[in-house]
């Protein structure tokens, strides 16, 4: 398989933008304080020089032939009569593998762990047994650092629709209470990969508070980073960009230095085990000459899933391949070291309302996953109207005393599809950002330029009492009438708190 190139995507753009940021804005941009929380540069680099992990689907899907399993299955049918996760481990620790990640939840939510929050787990299955446990302790036994997947989708109890594209529900008490189980009872996780909501269309940011779902895992595991499996080509509500490559065959671009992972599966059947699985592998020189040597200079670790057949079990094919690409591949120890990182927006503020000088305002604001695979955005862009200046003001419904951070996303939908030639007119080349408490009165916060490609903008500031957030628009690619995909805000360095 060849690789594919985003365009320039990588964190020499987005740090551009902030140093154009930094060096046009106001005096009281956030300066000298000292490292910020929001940078997770130490646990970003552990997570690259990993380089190489697998991913473990196993869960209903497994027994029912299915990538998406409907909801409300029998308990009874998950029942792998040989379970050995230590069969697993020593497979990943054969092939040179840094850590992993199982699937203890997936979209129809039957948990493999006896969660307190439904019946719909392993103990009333036909395994009565905790797979998360099992599989926690054999990795850890052989020195590959066990981490966790969780869908935030839940098809069976009532975290969004059971169909497709129904009005959604969020059982918020579960997904935190379920987290709550999984981050205080199998030890450390250093990693958790989110699923099932930024790319739904009945979920989505603002109907899933993912800011507070994040605040709960760093308050109970502070050093643990979120990777979210949402489409994006670079971390936005994440610590890790993912690249899922069956998605059209996307590649980590060549360019790319943010702090990465690139997830495939050993089989083309799918990520669950399906009964092709055993005979259709990547082969040894896929994985090792096409993946992991061209990933690893572009700090990308790759993540391979092997999924377990129904009896519990890596099929053999599987593990002799494994152990031929242990014999095969060895780490360059010779790469640099992860360049450093832009400060992440850990703790995300949805704003309730937006205003604009003209347009429609709540397209910046509705949660919609403007990220498209290969160029495919499915867009949904304020565009202003008339002659500037133009403003979008953000109302976070109370104020707060930690906003230090406007995120700006500019449109995502590309000229030619597949081509990563994406377009650009429109984007907002010179800002300025303001901020008031009541809605009338604002003071100046940061003013400066951004390039007009499609990458992730930042602005900083020092934070203070801010209930409103306004985007003044002062120029624009071809001079065209601003768009914004989105527009987010809220704090790196502490918790937003509610100001006194």
């Amino acid at each position: 398989m060849t690789s594919q190139r985003f365009g320039r995507r990588g964190f020499l753009a987005a740090a551009g933008a902030l140093a154009a940021t930094t060096a046009a804005t106001t005096p009281v941009l956030a300066e000298g304080h000292g490292p910020s929380r929001g940078n997770r540069y130490d646990l970003q680099r552990r997570f690259v020089d990993w380089r190489f992990g697998m991913f473990l689907h196993f869960n209903m899907g497994t027994f029912h032939d299915a990538e998406w399993v409907d909801p409300n299955q029998d308990p009874m049918s998950f029942d792998p009569t040989d379970l050995d996760c230590g069969q697993w481990a020593d497979a990943a620790a054969a092939a040179g593998m840094r850590f992993a990640v199982l699937t203890a939840k997936h979209h129809d939510g039957f948990c493999l762990w006896p969660t307190r929050y439904t019946d719909y787990n392993v103990m009333n299955s036909g395994h009565r047994h905790d797979v998360v446990r099992a599989y926690m302790a054999a990795f850890r036994a052989r020195g590959v650092t066990p981490c966790l997947y969780f869908s935030i989708w839940d098809r069976t109890n009532g975290v969004g629709p059971a169909v497709w594209d129904e009005p959604a529900d969020i059982d918020l008490d579960l997904v935190k209470g379920q987290l709550t189980e999984l981050l205080t009872g199998y030890g450390r996780v250093p990693v958790l990969i989110f699923d099932g909501w930024a790319w739904h269309p009945s979920l989505g940011h603002h109907r899933v508070p993912f800011g507070e779902i994040r605040a709960h895992v760093a308050a109970l595991q502070p050093d643990c980073l979120v990777l979210d499996l949402n489409g994006l080509t670079e971390p936005w509500d994440a610590d890790l960009l993912f690249v899922e490559e069956p998605k059209g065959g996307v590649f980590c671009p060549s360019d790319n230095e943010y702090a990465a992972s690139q997830g495939q599966t050993i089989s083309p059947s799918g990520w669950f085990w399906h009964p092709s699985t055993p005979t259709a592998l990547l082969t040894t020189e896929q994985i090792v000459d096409e993946h992991l040597a061209v990933l690893e200079p572009r700090y990308c670790t790759f993540i391979l899933n092997c999924p377990p057949n129904p009896r519990g079990l890596l099929d053999p094919s599987v593990v002799a391949t494994l152990h031929e690409v242990g014999e095969r591949w060895s780490p360059d120890r010779s790469r640099p070291p992860l360049p450093p990182q832009p400060d992440q927006l850990v703790h995300p503020v949805t704003p309730v309302a937006a205003t604009a000088s003209s347009g429609s305002a709540a397209l910046a604001i509705d949660g919609h996953s403007d990220f498209g695979w290969n160029g495919l955005a499915d867009q949904t862009l304020w565009q202003a109207e008339g002659p500037r200046p133009q403003t979008l003001t953000l109302d976070l419904g109370r104020p707060y005393s930690g906003i230090d951070t406007l995120t700006y996303l500019p449109r995502q939908d590309a000229v030619t599809p597949y081509a990563y030639d994406f377009r650009t007119e429109g984007n907002i080349t010179g800002y300025r950002v303001s901020a008031s408490t009541d809605g009338v009165h604002f003071h100046e916060l940061a003013r400066g330029t951004w390039p007009g490609d499609n990458t992730l903008k930042r602005a900083r500031f020092r934070a203070g009492r801010i209930r409103h957030l306004r985007l003044e628009v002062r120029s624009t690619v071809d001079d065209a009438p601003a768009t914004v995909s989105e527009l987010n805000c809220g704090g790196t360095d502490t918790r937003p708190r509610p100001a006194r």
